[in-house]
């Protein structure tokens, strides 16, 4: 017998055995000849995901097959685990390994409670958790990350609570979802609404902080405000100095300036009071967390968050970024002694050149007590060669490269300015001007203009002045308006989710509390996804926007705990409390249990009393794309598989697919197929060789009797 080791998926499976060498392949697994770290050899398989889930309801009883109210809520006694069916063959394998050749287990899924929950469920529906297990812990799946891992393994037992988390986590979210989804589309379907209203633990709030900022921009009203502006002439130029002073009408502006004894609009001499200047340095930003990369890559690129995080993975997969879903903007030293081996490599790799400022750790970036599961996203020890950077796709590059600056702009000069505050005292009334201009651009060099976050106030020239020079002086009125909230982006979305719940800490205000927000790190994409692809939310420019389902389901949970962002919050932190052994699942999941039995109990009385005609015939007409090409009778609608004809129980058969050749087609190109015959033209149809672009047109199946997708190539490269 020899240690059997349990990777996630065949990919990093095979990263294993590149790294400890002597291997063969076999159906399922690999064989590791004896080496220095097993003596007897090993093996690997993998999980290809899961294998095992949580069973659905009907597997507990037959009647909770049926969506009934009369059945809710659904709580098993026990909850039972059983074979995902499509890879039930493969768990046959992992299992009789687990059973016939294990002396040991090595758990060597991603580090991090998922992974966990992967591992020890497969270990649990195999009848071995009476064996031996260790951890392997990486956040790298580079050659020495892995063997250093493997010559340090740790004691299973270690990580038994972050399973017991994600336990928790897994049948909480079972309990919310299938009870909660069963009961708002029983209860809105009552109210003439056909389709189903998923509902999630973490979603519905995340969803419900989106419907609260549409509904702050649609009811917004701009409110004037006006404020006293000083306009300065000075023998070296002039300058705009502002007070602090804004009030909502004008009278009011009017009678403090007579207070202070200023006529407005005409022109008198004054000098001026105070200069300041002080030398300001800016530190290059923290290391990336996957949310931090997620919002910047949002902001420069308008990548999702869903896509970002599938090029991290991609690159972390191909050894040359560390592993990506981490809350962790820190590292520790040895992380820092091999970046600062390679730092001139990097910057190489990204065209640029710099002395390198300091090579001693520091707080703002290096700190053992702060990295917990993992550190932060920064490149591994693995310098690509030209051709591995020309390989990768153009969002990979873009990804690799921003991690790169990111992480070697801290060993850059820190970004130097002359800050200059002018303030010019009228009668007690103090009007401020401040400049900025720029000493050493620093670690702000390594990047473009556009792509810089500027985290302090561009450049601004002023006049070179001293205290007590002469200006000729206008005190103006200046009248502006009230903004309404700006509509988030998927970037935006991200950081809200972080920080719902989330209160600075006084004594620092870099620390914030332990409330970790809505959602994880390697959850907060697929939050995200999930309420587009439920239709939702849809993404407009990338700009997020509520549907008029979105909003039908959240003036259902209006008042429920499901609308609070903050209660979501408290939830997670909960969850991660139980993976530090400093609480119980068992406190969680009954917390659950008792929120589950009030809501089923209250919401159909909520209900009563709500009014969402208008939303509902908002909903109908969003749902409606055009008119059925084929019966002239019927609407064609969003199916969520399908584009189908309303007028499919009198017999119309027309539907259109979502998917042609790997590339979505979206509402609006049928819409527009529908309308005026004729899509845009859509780009990166997959064939077999290249590929291609081509618009969409209509053409009868005569034999089917139903229109289906036509190429068109008119003033298109075939």
């Amino acid at each position: 017998m020899k240690p059997v080791i349990i990777a996630e998926k065949p990919d990093q499976a095979r990263e294993y055995a590149n790294a400890l060498g002597n291997f063969k392949r076999k159906q399922g697994f690999i064989e590791i000849e004896p080496n220095n770290y097993f003596t007897k050899g090993a093996v690997i398989t993998w999980a290809v995901g899961h294998l095992v889930e949580l069973a659905n309801p009907k597997e507990y009883r037959d009647d909770w097959g049926i969506w009934n109210y009369e059945q809710l809520p659904m709580i098993p006694d026990a909850f039972k685990y059983v074979l995902v069916d499509s890879k039930k063959d493969h768990f046959k394998t992992v299992s009789a390994l687990l059973k016939k050749e294990a002396s040991e287990i090595i758990i060597a899924t991603d580090a991090g409670r998922e992974g966990e929950n992967i591992a020890r469920l497969i270990i649990k529906q195999s009848n071995c958790e009476n064996k031996p297990v260790k951890r392997l812990w990486v956040s790298s799946l580079s050659e020495s990350s892995v063997l250093k891992g493997f010559a340090s393994l740790k004691d299973g037992r270690d990580y038994e609570n972050l399973f017991q988390e994600a336990q928790a986590r897994q049948v909480s979210d079972w309990i919310v979802g299938l009870n909660a989804t069963r009961l708002y589309t029983i209860l809105l379907q009552k109210q003439g609404i056909k389709d189903n209203f998923t509902v999630g633990r973490v979603q519905t709030p995340t969803l419900y902080m989106i419907y609260e900022r549409e509904e702050a921009i649609k009811n917004f009203e701009p409110k004037p405000f006006y404020e006293l502006e000083l306009k300065a002439t000075h023998d070296n130029g002039g300058f705009i100095g502002k007070s602090t002073i804004k009030e909502e009408y004008k009278q009011d502006i009017i009678e403090i300036a007579q207070r202070h004894n200023m006529e407005i609009d005409n022109e008198f001499e004054w000098r001026i009071t105070d200069v300041q200047q002080t030398l300001e340095k800016q530190p290059s930003p923290k290391l990336h967390s996957l949310s931090s990369i997620q919002t910047k890559a949002n902001k420069r690129w308008q990548y999702s968050p869903k896509s970002v995080l599938k090029f991290c993975q991609n690159l972390y997969e191909k050894k040359l970024v560390t592993y990506p879903r981490t809350d962790t903007q820190f590292i520790t030293n040895d992380e820092f002694d091999y970046l600062l081996n390679h730092v001139e490599e990097y910057q190489e790799l990204v065209n640029v050149t710099f002395p390198v400022r300091t090579r001693v750790a520091e707080k703002r970036y290096v700190n053992s007590s702060k990295v917990k599961e993992h550190h932060a996203i920064i490149p591994t020890d693995r310098i690509p060669s030209k051709e591995i950077i020309d390989s990768l796709e153009e969002e990979e590059k873009n990804i690799y490269f921003e991690i790169i600056r990111n992480t070697i702009a801290m060993f850059h000069n820190q970004y130097e300015f002359k800050k200059t505050v002018i303030n010019v005292d009228i009668n007690s009334m103090v009007f401020t001007t401040t400049g900025r201009e720029e000493i050493d651009k620093g670690w702000k060099s390594l990047y473009s203009s556009s792509e810089v976050e500027e985290d302090v106030e561009p450049p601004v020239s002023l006049p070179k002045v001293s205290i007590g020079d002469n200006i000729n002086a206008v005190v103006s009125i200046k009248e502006g308006k009230t903004t309404k909230p700006k509509r988030l982006t998927e970037g935006d979305l991200v950081s809200l989710m972080i920080h719902s719940g989330k209160e600075l800490v006084e004594e620092d205000k870099e620390t914030l509390n332990e409330v970790q927000g809505i959602g994880t790190e390697a959850t907060r994409a697929d939050i995200i996804e999930t309420l587009k692809d439920r239709n939702y939310i849809k993404i407009q420019k990338n700009k997020v926007h509520v549907t008029s389902k979105g909003v039908i389901l959240c003036e259902a949970v209006k008042g429920s705990l499901l609308s609070s962002p903050s209660m979501t919050a408290k939830w997670e932190q909960f969850l991660k409390l139980i993976g530090t052994g400093e609480r119980s699942k068992e406190t969680f999941v009954e917390g659950i249990k008792k929120f589950i039995n009030k809501l089923v109990v209250e919401a159909p009385e909520q209900m009563k009393n709500l009014n969402i005609t208008n939303s509902i015939e908002n909903f109908k007409k969003e749902n409606i794309l055009g008119e059925c090409p084929l019966c002239k009778k019927g609407d064609i609608e969003n199916k969520k598989a399908i584009y189908g004809c309303t007028n499919f129980k009198n017999g119309c058969k027309q539907t259109f697919s979502q998917k042609l050749l790997d590339k979505v087609i979206t509402e609006t190109q049928i819409k527009k197929l529908l309308s005026k015959g004729k899509t845009d033209v859509i780009k990166g149809f997959k064939s077999k060789k290249n590929p291609f672009n081509a618009y969409l047109t209509l053409e009868l199946d005569e034999t089917l009797n139903v229109y289906k997708y036509k190429f068109n190539f008119q003033n298109t490269k075939k």
